[in-house]
């Protein structure tokens, strides 16, 4: 695998900021632990939904990572289960760093207020966040499913909004095997570094345009 997770965060930071916690850093318990606690930093209207969705994030820290919209830049927070794995490291850096690029578009707090006070937001932006993890794994192994997968109970999306996520996943995913790129603007920065940088074989899995 000549695309590390290294290169991946280098060229994405490049493109967006955002500052990477994983296990073992000295602030990475500390993050996880303000799960919770950020409840209180929103309107009192979204407080309920945002405790159930906050909850179980701190409730699955070892096996969910998550992108905080901090008023600064954005700091991504990596489960364990990100980084048990060097191709598992880089997808998780590419699906969080689409969220970094939601919250630069539309602002921290309409971020917020928009993923937790909408379903149907909701689903689009992970659908979309899902969708490059699954194209970046493609490029390194081959490995590309036939279906688009269902996002998990995590995200807490109505049948509707389930169903909507994996509309948006299986068009991604039919671009994917048409030969074309997905058109999500974290494709379009790592396909440039995987064009420099890359293996035969991962150029190989790129358009041939961009080649």
């Amino acid at each position: 695998m000549t695309v590390t997770p290294i290169l991946i965060e280098s060229a994405l930071r490049t493109w967006r900021p955002a500052t990477v916690l994983r296990p073992g850093d000295a602030l990475h318990s500390v993050a996880v632990s303000l799960y919770r606690a950020l409840v209180e930093a929103l309107p009192a209207a979204l407080r309920p939904v945002t405790g159930v969705v906050l909850g179980t994030l701190e409730d699955a820290s070892q096996r969910v990572s998550v992108t905080l919209a901090t008023p600064g830049d954005p700091v991504i927070v990596l489960s364990p289960a990100a980084v048990a794995d060097e191709v598992s490291h880089a997808c998780t850096l590419a699906h969080e760093w689409v969220h970094v690029g939601q919250i630069a578009r539309v602002g921290r707090v309409q971020t917020a207020v928009d993923y937790l006070g909408s379903g149907e937001l909701r689903a689009q932006r992970e659908a979309d966040a899902a969708a490059v993890g699954l194209w970046l794994r493609y490029v390194l192994t081959g490995e590309l499913p036939e279906t688009a997968p269902t996002l998990g109970d995590l995200y807490h999306l109505s049948a509707d909004d389930t169903a909507l996520a994996r509309g948006i996943v299986q068009s991604h995913l039919d671009t994917i095997r048409a030969g074309a790129l997905p058109p999500l603007d974290v494709c379009v920065v790592l396909a440039r570094a995987i064009v420099e940088h890359g293996s035969h074989e991962e150029r190989a899995r790129l358009p041939e345009v961009l080649v």
